[in-house]
């Protein structure tokens, strides 16, 4: 077993791909079988049996006879899934060659061989929907890359031991009975075909083939009519070529040798040492190739190979006519038309489909599997017949024409990459909108109109409407004088009052405000309505941000919220101002610096690139950390633990910083790892990988892809382990690491679980941890700390009560104190966090916003049976009820239950009376509705519960 993961790892196999991909690769050694031992023998027994003028005619009919054939499953594929599909195609293959062998049996006919002949366009058929369609529908971008060739190797490992047996067995069987054996090995690729679909292929991969009947033009506007028409013709041409050099090498050969068994012989040899060749560049060229040098190599190395061989036997040609080395010549491009078209060619050619959407690739794909394919063996029969029967050409002739079209398919080559790459670049995405912020504050009443004087009257009126009159007035007054009349009123105890202060301060735009309104924003409560008022004063007001900046060093969340106030002002000052500041020494300012400029639009210059980099660099590092530690506590703690739920929003913080980055330095196309989580995951991941290889250079590569194309947690792990090496520790170490982390690389709610995990653990280890953290500034640490504390070692507890009780430490006695009699962890902060998050109007916000409605709020936890005055805790009624768990039962509206949120204005209005009951035990809070405003949180207003 060792020695068989051992393989896989070379072969680049990860551990849950291990099934898959040994039944594909047995399918297609089978068919690869079944493919070369009827290949050989229908082929020689038809040149044997027919002149070498029949060749055109029988491409001609083939070709008709696939595209139609090709048209028909293009609209069965619209009624049956592909997994059905491609079982019923595979049947339809043995039953009709089992048929024409009878026939022949029977009548002897040479007229079978010329249908047999045809027959052979329908393995290829057969081989698209059944082997690529898997792979297709079951493997993903990376997948594809990565994997195509090497599952295919098996048909190429076939190919070589029935072809090179072909000279061998037809010195002790009929010739005619190895096409017996070939529907044998049909039988065996119809039993794993069926294991396939059976193990791998789930309801989700035939859903969509089912579900999306659409019509031809919604399909044909899923992809750009340029960009179809590119990749229909690289795969028409292909065929095109092969019938083409297959019809020079077919009567050279028959000239060499004119015989059934020595063609056969020779054939068999031929094809034999092709697909030796074959299987090496696949299975050890093929990935090394389209990783250094891409899709670029993929779609051109066939048409320059035959540029090269047909330039030479031209050439040669021309000089000596044609003999020996024009065979060789011809001879070497069938081989291209076999080695590398399928070891390289075709996998490559398969890529370019994964830039259409999901549910139409499959679909677009049978169309030109089915019809461009078709057309390409039609075209080259039509042309071959009009240029050997009609115009008589020689093999010269014909090697100088196709010569031409060889340079004319390079530059298409060169033409579809460029369109692989604009599709790729181009893609379109449909991002959720942002919900729009409701305008802070909008006057409930318009300015009177009133005289100067009369409003400078009423600034100081006992009357709370006067001095919002005064206060709206005074922004119309057209006086120089009239900011400093605004002064105290934006000091004025009333709310209703210094919002409406605020809001015309705004509107003033006057510089001698602008220290007020700065002031004013460091209230929670008007800090929207202020920050509205100063992003009014545009590009002006940035020079005083600058001032103000540089002397709030030590004052971060100042910083962060000027910042905010340059990037919705905008343009090029502010452009200028953040770029400055992209070095801050303060990891969340810096942070907010590259968010902003991101937001902005900006993209970085060459100066700039390395400090980001370095920011990317240091980004991934952090994530690579996590996903050690997820690992180090994965045995320990389940997937739904609070602990790895929150490791996993760690993780996605981490990566949405490392984009913004990308998105700084190579564009705004990085944003669409913004919708790894949405219905547009798999076109986005597709995407963003894809765009990885375009934009990024290799270095920066090589860590953004493990992100995108591991498809499991221990693979991008190792991975990572590669670039950034860290140790394996124990549960215990590794909750420690996290707790002593950096915190501006990990949240504060984060590492409040780790050290409540620490209560599990050895006191005398623990406790020291236990001490730095209770004595930390921040309340949700400092108080999971305590608490752990307080249950490993009490006394230590109780001798840091007595220090604080010492030093008066405010602060950590306010902590402390509750948890002597405190007895459930359930009433911690962090469990209190998790709650709120729980809510579904909640689920969206940060841990520090969590934190913002945790401790600005009133909280309450009531007992089942209890009745509540809620009337003493409303203040001015402007708040809300927010209920995280148990039932609340008013009168009128009925039940609130956990989840709803309840503005206390609105049900007041409804003549509710806030007395409520406590049907259960209940946990909720009272919420001030500006901090719901602030965050941008929907009021829940359905009809609540009624309760007979």
């Amino acid at each position: 077993m060792k020695k068989f993961r051992d393989i896989s790892r070379m072969l680049n196999i990860r551990k849950d791909e291990e099934s898959l991909v040994s039944l594909l690769m047995a399918y297609s050694f089978f068919m690869g079988g079944a493919t070369a031992l009827f290949y050989t023998v229908v082929a020689s027994s038809f040149l044997v049996s027919f002149d070498q003028l029949m060749l055109p005619q029988v491409y001609v009919v083939g070709g008709v006879f696939v595209y139609l054939l090709g048209l028909g499953l293009t609209r069965v594929q619209k009624r049956i899934a592909f997994d059905r599909l491609g079982e019923n195609a595979l049947l339809f293959l043995i039953v009709s060659i089992a048929f024409f062998l009878v026939t022949y049996h029977l009548t002897g006919s040479k007229w079978v061989f010329f249908c047999l002949f045809i027959w052979n366009r329908i393995f290829v058929l057969v081989n698209g929907v059944t082997f690529w369609a898997v792979v297709v529908k079951v493997f993903n971008f990376q997948q594809s890359k990565r994997l195509s060739s090497l599952i295919n190797s098996g048909e190429v490992f076939s190919s070589v031991i029935m072809y090179l047996a072909v000279p061998a067995l037809v010195k002790v069987l009929p010739i005619d009975s190895l096409l017996i054996i070939a529907v044998g090995f049909l039988l065996v690729c119809a039993v794993l075909l069926k294991q396939i679909h059976k193990r791998h292929v789930t309801t989700n991969h035939t859903r969509i083939e089912v579900k999306n009947k659409v019509a031809d033009n919604v399909v044909a506007d899923a992809v750009d009519p340029k960009y179809y028409r590119n990749i229909f013709l690289l795969a028409l041409l292909p065929v095109f070529a092969l019938f083409y050099v297959e019809y020079i090498f077919f009567t050279e050969s028959r000239s060499v040798f004119p015989n059934k068994e020595s063609l056969a012989s020779f054939l068999g040899f031929f094809f034999g040492i092709s697909a030796i060749l074959e299987f090496f560049i696949k299975t050890f060229l093929y990935n090394k190739l389209i990783s250094k040098y891409g899709l670029k190599l993929g779609i051109l190395i066939l048409p320059l190979s035959l540029v090269f061989s047909f330039a030479v036997s031209v050439i040669y040609g021309l000089s000596y006519d044609t003999a020996a080395i024009f065979f060789a010549c011809i001879a070497l491009s069938r081989f291209f038309m076999s080695a590398i078209r399928k070891a390289v060619a075709e996998p490559a050619y398969q890529v370019l489909y994964q830039p259409i959407q999901a549910r139409f690739r499959l679909n677009i794909q049978g169309r030109i599997e089915g019809r461009a394919k078709a057309m390409g063996g039609l075209a080259a029969g039509v042309l071959l017949f009009a240029l050997v029967n009609i115009s008589r050409m020689d093999a010269l002739q014909l090697a100088i024409l196709f010569l031409m079209v060889a340079v004319c398919w390079t530059f298409l080559a060169f033409t579809g990459e460029n369109s692989y790459k604009k599709m790729v670049r181009e893609k379109v995405f449909q991002f959720p909108e942002k919900l729009k912020k409701k305008d802070a504050y909008v006057p409930a009443q318009k300015a009177s109109g009133k005289a100067f004087e009369q409003l400078t009257d009423q600034i100081f009126s006992p009357k709370e409407e006067d001095r919002i009159d005064a206060a709206l007035g005074l922004g119309d007054t057209n006086r120089f004088l009239s900011y400093k009349y605004l002064i105290p009123l934006l000091q004025d105890p009333s709310k209703k009052v210094r919002e409406a202060a605020i809001y015309t301060a705004g509107e003033l735009k006057r510089p001698e405000l602008w220290p007020f309104l700065m002031e004013q924003m460091e209230t929670d409560r008007y800090f929207s309505v202020s920050f509205e008022a100063l992003v009014k004063s545009g590009p002006a007001l940035l020079k005083y941000i600058e001032k103000s900046f540089l002397s709030n060093n030590d004052n971060r969340y100042r910083q962060l919220h000027l910042l905010k106030i340059v990037e919705q002002v905008g343009g090029p000052e502010a452009i200028r101002f953040l770029r400055r500041n992209l070095e801050n020494p303060n990891r969340f300012v810096k942070d907010k610096v590259l968010e902003a400029l991101r937001n902005l639009r900006y993209t970085c210059n060459s100066t700039e690139q390395t400090f980001m980099l370095n920011e990317l660099d240091e980004h991934l590092k952090t994530f690579a950390w996590l996903l050690s530690a997820q690992h180090d506590l994965t045995e320990a703690y389940g997937p739904e633990t609070q602990l790895m739920l929150n490791m996993e929003r760690e993780k996605l913080r981490i990566m949405r910083k490392a984009f913004i980055v990308l998105e700084a330095v190579y564009g705004s196309r990085f944003h669409a790892v913004t919708l790894l989580k949405s219905d547009q995951s798999t076109d986005a991941r597709d995407y963003l990988t894809e765009i990885c290889d375009l934009l990024l250079p290799e270095n920066v590569k090589n860590k953004v892809l493990p992100y995108l194309d591991s498809d499991s947690l221990d693979e991008m792990r190792r991975r990572y382990a590669e670039i950034y090496p860290l140790a394996s520790l124990s549960v215990e170490e590794r909750l420690i690491d996290i707790i002593n982390k950096d915190y501006t690389r990990i949240s504060r709610w984060t590492k409040a679980v780790a050290i409540r995990e620490l209560q599990h653990f050895d006191a005398h280890i623990v406790t020291p941890v236990l001490v730095a953290n209770a004595v930390s500034r921040s309340k949700v640490i400092s108080q999971t700390a305590f608490y752990i504390l307080r249950i490993v070692n009490p006394a230590r507890f109780h001798s840091l009560l007595d220090v604080m009780t010492r030093n008066n430490d405010a602060f950590h006695l306010e902590i402390m104190k509750p948890l002597e009699w405190l007895s459930r962890e359930e009433d911690l902060l962090i469990s209190k966090l998790r709650r709120l998050r729980e809510t579904r109007a909640l689920g969206g916000l940060l841990s520090g916003e969590l934190q913002k409605i945790l401790l600005t709020s009133a909280y309450f936890q009531e007992e089942g049976g209890e009745v509540i005055d809620l009337r003493k805790h409303l203040g001015d009624g402007d708040v809300s009820i927010l209920v995280t768990y148990g039932k609340l039962f008013f009168s009128k509206i009925g039940v609130l239950e956990a989840g709803n949120i309840r503005n206390v204005t609105e049900l007041t209005k409804m003549g509710v009376a806030m007395i409520p009951n406590v049907l259960e035990d209940t946990e909720f809070y009272v919420v001030e509705n500006f901090l719901l405003k602030d965050l941008n949180i929907t009021q829940n207003v359905e009809e609540s519960i009624e309760v007979q």
